[in-house]
Order: C-alpha cells, then sequence, then structure tokens
C-alpha cells in the first residue's frame, strides 16, 4: 500500500499529463508554455519517487488504479482523469510505469507520443513503439499483480450522477468513462429520460450565452443522437414526442435552421414528422417562407444557415411542402398569389390609363399644376408593382417630348421633369438624371428658351458634373459641360445661364482637381481635364495666366500655352487685360506669343509697347504677332515702333513695312538709312539692303532721287561709295520704280 496523500500527488501528476498531452498537439516542445508544463510535471513526479521507486498506473475494468489501488471518490470524479484513462483505453494501454530515474527528455517524448492517433500507429506494435522512442524508464503492459482485500474491493461500475450523464450527451465531456450498459437501464425510466432530456436542454442553453440557432440547434442534435444510442424502440417514442414538442415550442427561425441538420433518421425517422404535427399553420407558414428565403439567398454562395450545404436545405424544404401541411399550404399560396396577380394587373392598368391621360396632356403643351407629383407617385407606384419595364418606358415617354418640335410641349415636359425629381427620392432621382443623361444633354444642347424648368434642369446637371469631377471621372463630366459651352452660343438668355452653370462648376476645389491632373496627368486623364479647363475658360482662365506668370517649371508653361488657345476668344480679352509692361519679361513674351495666336486685328496696338520693351527677347515675340494678327493696323504700329525699338530688330520691321507696301513708310525709311545704327558693319550692310528694297516695293517714285543717287559710286550725303550689296539693291528698287 502506498503512504499515504501519495494518491494524491499521484493524480496530481495525471492532471498536469493531461494538460501537457493536450498542449502539446498545438505547440512545441520547446515552447516556454510547454517546459514550464514538463518541469511541474517532473518536480510531482520527484516528490512521489521521494516515496516509492516507481509509479505505477493501471486501468482495470475501465477503472484508473494508482499503485494497484482504487481511486478515493473525489479523485475518481476529476474529469482528468476520466480524459487520461480514456487515452489508455484507446492506445490499449493497460499499465504504465514510470521508474524513478527517468529524465525530462523521457518525459517529454512519452507525452508527444500520447498525443498522437493511435490508429496512425496500430496496436500490435506498441511496447516496440515505445521502446524505439528511447524511453528506458518509461514501461507499458507490464503484467501487474494487485492483492486485493475485502476493502479493497473494485466495482465494475461507478455511481453516475444527472449531471455526468447531461455533459457526456450534451457533449461537454465526450471523454468521460461512463457504462453504457448502466445508461442504457437507467433509460429505461421514462422519469429518467424526460428529466435528462430537459435538463439537458436547460444546460444547453446555459452553457451558450445567447446561442444562435446554428449553435443551439447542433447541440441539441448531438444531444439527441446520444439518446438515440441509449434508448429501447419504445422509448424513442415517447423521446420524440418529447423532442417534439420542445422543438416546436420554439420560434420559427430555430425550428427552421433545427430541419436542416439532416434529423429525418433520428428516433426511428419519427422526430421530423412529430415535430411538424405539433406547429400550428402560421408557424408553419412562417417556417417554409425563412427556408425558401434560404434557398433564394443561398444560390448566390452555396451555403445554408449555420454553414450546411444548400442541398440540405432544399431537402427539408421539400420534406417540409411533402407533408399535409405543405401541401394545404402551397394550395394556399397558389390562391392567394392568383389573386394578388390579378389585383396588380388591375392596379397597373390604371397607373397606365393615368399615364396615358398626362402624356397627352404634356403633347397639347399643357402642365397641369401638380401633374409632375402626380406622375412621380405613378412612377412609385410601378416600381413597388415591380414593373420596372413600363416605369423605364414612361421616363423615355418624358425625355422624347424634350425633342418635340413645339416649344409649348418641350416646355411643359421639362417642367413635369422637374416636379417628377422634385418629389421621387435621391436614389430615384439620381436613376433618372443618369440613365438619361444623353437624352438629357442633347435637350440642352437643342433647346432655344431658357425656362426656369431648363435652369433647374441645367442646376442639377451642374452638380452632377461637380459630383463626377470630384471623384475623378473626368470622362463622364466631360460631356455635361461641352454641352453647356456649345448651348452658350443662342442668344443673351441661354447665355445667362449656360455661363452661370459653367462659371458654378468651376469652384476653387473643383479647379484644384484640375490643375492638379492636367499638370501632373497623374491618372494619364491631362487631355480631359485640360478640355474641361477650356470649357470653365471664366473662371480657369485666370488660374492659368497666374501660373503662366508664376510657375519656374518650363513644362507647365508649354502645357498652359498650348491649352489656352483653345479657349478662342474668350481667353483673348484676359490675355488682353494682362499685358502690363511692369510684368517680368518671360510673362509678357508669353502674353505677346498668345496674342499672336488668338488675338484680333486691334489687338496689335496691345503688342505696340512690347515692340520697344527692354527686352529684345520680347520685341521679338510681340513683332510676330503683330506680324501675324496686325491686319489693318499693322503698317501703323510697325512704322511707330521703328525708331524705338532694339537696332537689331529693325532690319525685320523694315521687311514687313516693304512687303505691306505701306507709303507713310517712304520717309521715315530715308532717314533711317541716314541715321547712326548701332550695329556691327555686316548688320548694318544688310539693314541698309532692305531699306533699298522696302523702298522699291512700296513703290513710291518719292523715293526714286534717294535711290539713284545710293546706285552711284559716291553720294550728296558725303560718302565716298556704299557696299556693292547696297548699291545694287537701291540699283534695282529704282529701275522699279522707273
Amino acid at each position: 500500500m502506498a503512504a499515504p496523500g501519495l494518491q494524491d500527488k499521484a493524480v496530481e501528476a495525471v492532471v498536469i499529463m493531461n494538460t501537457a498531452i493536450t498542449n502539446l498537439r498545438i505547440y512545441p516542445p520547446t515552447n516556454a508554455m510547454i517546459m514550464k508544463t514538463i518541469d511541474s510535471l517532473y518536480n510531482t513526479l520527484q516528490i512521489v519517487f521521494q516515496h516509492e521507486d516507481e509509479l505505477l498506473l493501471s486501468e482495470s475494468e475501465k477503472n484508473l488504479l494508482v499503485f494497484g489501488e482504487p481511486l478515493t471518490q473525489r479523485n475518481r470524479e476529476k474529469p482528468q482523469v476520466g480524459i487520461f484513462l480514456m487515452l489508455m483505453i484507446n492506445w490499449g494501454i493497460k499499465s504504465i510505469s514510470f521508474n524513478k530515474n527517468l529524465d525530462r527528455s523521457e518525459l517529454t517524448l512519452f507525452l508527444e507520443l500520447m498525443g498522437k492517433k493511435p490508429e496512425d500507429y496500430g496496436r500490435e506494435g506498441l511496447e516496440q513503439l515505445f521502446s524505439d522512442a528511447g524511453m528506458p524508464n518509461i514501461r507499458i503492459n507490464q503484467k501487474v499483480y494487485v492483492e486485493m482485500g475485502k476493502d479493497h474491493e473494485i466495482v465494475s461500475a461507478l455511481e453516475l450522477t444527472d449531471e455526468d450523464i447531461i455533459r457526456y450527451i450534451t457533449a461537454e465531456n465526450p471523454d468521460a468513462v461512463l457504462d453504457p450498459e448502466q445508461i442504457k437501464q437507467m433509460a429505461k425510466d421514462p422519469e429518467w429520460v424526460s428529466r435528462i432530456f430537459k435538463s439537458g436542454m436547460h444546460h444547453i442553453v446555459d452553457e451558450n450565452a445567447s446561442p444562435s440557432d446554428a449553435v443551439l440547434s447542433e447541440s441539441m442534435i448531438r444531444m439527441l443522437r446520444s439518446f438515440d444510442k441509449i434508448s429501447s424502440l419504445e422509448e424513442k417514442d415517447k423521446l420524440s414526442e418529447l423532442a417534439a414538442k420542445s422543438i416546436s415550442d420554439m420560434d420559427a427561425d430555430f425550428i427552421s435552421t433545427m430541419l436542416t441538420k439532416n434529423m429525418d433518421d433520428l428516433l426511428e425517422h419519427r422526430l421530423f414528422d412529430d415535430v411538424i404535427d405539433r406547429i400550428d399553420h402560421e408557424k408553419f407558414e412562417r417556417i417554409a417562407v425563412k427556408l425558401h428565403q434560404v434557398i433564394d439567398a443561398a444560390d448566390k454562395n452555396g451555403k445554408g444557415p449555420g454553414g450546411e450545404s444548400i442541398e440540405s436545405v432544399r431537402e427539408a424544404y421539400r420534406h417540409l411542402m411533402n407533408t399535409d401541411k405543405g401541401v394545404e399550404l402551397q394550395h394556399q399560396i397558389e390562391e392567394r398569389q392568383s389573386r394578388e396577380k390579378e389585383e396588380r394587373e388591375n392596379r397597373i392598368r390604371e397607373i397606365k390609363k393615368n399615364i396615358d391621360d398626362v402624356m397627352s396632356r404634356l403633347d397639347e403643351g399643357i402642365s397641369e399644376e401638380g401633374a409632375g407629383e402626380v406622375l412621380a407617385r405613378m412612377l412609385d407606384g410601378l416600381y413597388s408593382e415591380d414593373d420596372t419595364d413600363t416605369a423605364e418606358m414612361t421616363i423615355r415617354q418624358l425625355m422624347e417630348k424634350l425633342k418635340s418640335d413645339h416649344a409649348a410641349t418641350r416646355a411643359a415636359a421639362s417642367k413635369c421633369l422637374v416636379d417628377v425629381l422634385g418629389n421621387s427620392a435621391d436614389q430615384r432621382q439620381a436613376e433618372i438624371v443618369n440613365g438619361h443623361l444623353n437624352q438629357l444633354l442633347e435637350w440642352i444642347q437643342t433647346e432655344t428658351r431658357a425656362t426656369s424648368a431648363f435652369a433647374v434642369i441645367s442646376m442639377r446637371l451642374k452638380n452632377l458634373a461637380q459630383r463626377l469631377i470630384k471623384n475623378g471621372r473626368f470622362e463622364d463630366s466631360l460631356p455635361i459641360l461641352r454641352a453647356f459651352h456649345s448651348a452658350a452660343g443662342k442668344g443673351e438668355e441661354m447665355l445667362s445661364v449656360t455661363s452661370a452653370v459653367l462659371r458654378e462648376t468651376a469652384t476653387d476645389d473643383v479647379l484644384d482637381i484640375l490643375m492638379e491632373e492636367f499638370l501632373s496627368d497623374t491618372k494619364g486623364k491631362r487631355n480631359l481635364a485640360g478640355r474641361q479647363l477650356v470649357m470653365t475658360a471664366e473662371r480657369s482662365l485666370t488660374r492659368l495666366l497666374d501660373l503662366l506668370r508664376d510657375s519656374e517649371n518650363s513644362a507647365e508653361r508649354v502645357l498652359i500655352l498650348n491649352l489656352i488657345p483653345e479657349m478662342g476668344v474668350d481667353a483673348t480679352q484676359a490675355v488682353v487685360g494682362s499685358v502690363d509692361e511692369s510684368e517680368p519679361w518671360y510673362f509678357l513674351r508669353n502674353l505677346a506669343r498668345l496674342l499672336g495666336r488668338i488675338g484680333r486685328e486691334e489687338d496689335a496696338k496691345v503688342l505696340a509697347p512690347l515692340l520697344t520693351h527692354d527686352d529684345e527677347r520680347v520685341q521679338k515675340e510681340a513683332l510676330k504677332s503683330v506680324n501675324a494678327i496686325g491686319g489693318g493696323f499693322k503698317g501703323e504700329v510697325l512704322l511707330n515702333a521703328l525708331s524705338g525699338c532694339d537696332d537689331h530688330l529693325k532690319a525685320s520691321i523694315v521687311t514687313v513695312l516693304g512687303s505691306l507696301k505701306y507709303g507713310a513708310a517712304v520717309k521715315p525709311l530715308q532717314e533711317l538709312f541716314k541715321s547712326k545704327v548701332n550695329l556691327p558693319d555686316e548688320m548694318k550692310v544688310d539693314l541698309q539692303e532692305k531699306i533699298c528694297l522696302a523702298l522699291g516695293a512700296i513703290g513710291d517714285k518719292e523715293a526714286l532721287p534717294f535711290l539713284a543717287e545710293i546706285s552711284k559710286q559716291g553720294g550728296i550725303f558725303g560718302f565716298k561709295s556704299y557696299n556693292p550689296k547696297v548699291r545694287a539693291a537701291a540699283a534695282r528698287a529704282a529701275d522699279s520704280l522707273s
């Protein structure tokens, strides 16, 4: 007999073993928690080895013996003891002995092995498996001889309590060591079965705080299957009635979930039918509707409630509808559907008649007060009846009337549309506008009257354009802005509305988005952003000109210089207004370049001061632009600038004056020829040559004496001779005047 209290310490070691085996299935032996548990087990065993050289654990008639003796009631009731005993039984181990010389490595190997599945190894070579693992101080299935006295008789069955059985049948403790024969004997008592079933139900609910239908039904099915195994045939009938009563008292959602749990085979195939018999017709219909909804939803993802396969849900529904109650419900549903269909058709027919009346009045150019509100209600009625086709056809009819050749019809239709939108939910408004955007934009571009309805719808489209731009959908917002830009040229009244739309679209935050994309091309939508900056020139032009002046990035300036001309005359006045001689030279040069592309004839005078600007680069750009746009003002502007411009620029101006045959330039050109210019000899010769040719091109005979003298060797001006190229040019010019 072991020393007093030694059994408790041995059972403590068993409890720790059980914990270590469980954790080793999850964590590696090197895990800190595992190592700590093994240390605790090793230290506990050392205490046992202080009194005994060996710890012997054995199994006899499904009882655990320690040192060959049965456990006390208190130790026997510990669940870890039952679990460890089940491990021994599963492995086919009748005894395990631990020698006092064992070390931690042996102990770790033993615990790892016990955590494996016995079926993976087989039992024939069990002792060899333990031997090969290298555990000389742990032996299994050694013959054990236990001398028993009358005070140590081992009973064949433990004293079972209701709580033990409930924990077993509800799977809270599925490894509990229970005597099946004893339980079957107890199950012959109907009162006991009823008590255990009800207690089991309460236990399931108590153990699951706010359990879902899926969790609760799974637990109940497990419990019923446990009862199915232990109950006799006659008891299964009573148990089915008892279970059916409990299930039928639950709500429809739970019952519908329960019916999908493949319960047909339970309790001699009675349970499903017993449940259906007990529920009333109202709850039956709710269950049927619930299952049908689950099937519809599950068709999309292949799963039923709680993760059951959709086929199990379909099977439950088929079984349900094949019952007497199901057949009766199906007849009721068919009658109801037929009645509802007829009523729906009558409602739709009445709605269509009212819509036709409204449309006829619109064709006559009459939009009665409240007609749009009525039409909005009729559309709601069609959508609620799920007749979207008729609803969409009605909206299309309304949109088609915006294309009418009769202004009165268009006005009535647009007013009705405004009222429809105003009396519809936000989502419906968006669907109407977005779904028929092309028709609305076509109307915007063709309408000739800026009615109040036109203004209201225009502002709705403006709001839509802003939202699209803010969402980066430039390709969708561009057609809206383009439509209003196109409509701007149809009179002052239309211009007022369309300009307001373009102006109010281009708020600061919208311009920030467009400018950012235009300059960076982050989304690859530079061209789209640029087009919209062109459409909103009234607001965007100031931003672009400011950036043209302030940007230090030449690539940005080139982009702007290429974009502004696309704005055409809309940009001209802003560019003209920006010409100020106090501005930086590079900005003035770019303004001159822009005017050369978009300026009007009279804008040549604006460029005149730039022809005498301090910076030669500005003068050259101004000359190009004056030459490009000057028209009838070109000669005057260039002649006035001749004396003040840079000497290097004079030859170019002279050539242009000659090509213009500008007679007022004859005397100034002669004076320029005689004046001193700050040019290298070669450039001075070129200037004189061009003056002679220009005088010849102008064709005024007043210049003939001047040209004749220059063509001679000597001249009246004290020069002994002129450069041969100059004399030759003068001679040719004189000949043309003779």
